[in-house]
């Protein structure tokens, strides 16, 4: 496997220990990952495009019109059967 070198300044190396902490590996292999993964996905539509796509989804969502709930178990009922049916259009297509 191909090796290479960073130099990284050391002020960020307790943010990198940080997250790679919590993806439960050394920095090195943090970082590995991390550019193995950005690469993959460099082709797909950037983080920030999504992320902007969803924020303006929730701000419109956010506008109403809103419900009252009456009957909580036949709310839930009615949410369970729609995503069965989103996922049963899924695997159909």
């Amino acid at each position: 496997m191909p090796q290479f070198t960073i130099d990284l300044p050391e002020a960020v190396m307790p943010a990198l220990a940080r997250k790679a902490q919590g993806w439960n590996k050394s920095p090195e292999g943090f970082l590995s990952s991390y550019l193995v993964t950005f690469l993959e996905t460099d082709d797909e539509v950037p983080v920030d495009a999504r992320r902007e796509a969803l924020e303006d989804i929730l701000e419109e969502r956010d506008k109403g019109p809103f419900i009252t709930i009456t009957d909580m178990d036949a709310f839930r009922k009615t949410i369970r059967d729609g995503v069965r049916e989103r996922v049963q259009q899924r695997r159909n297509a």
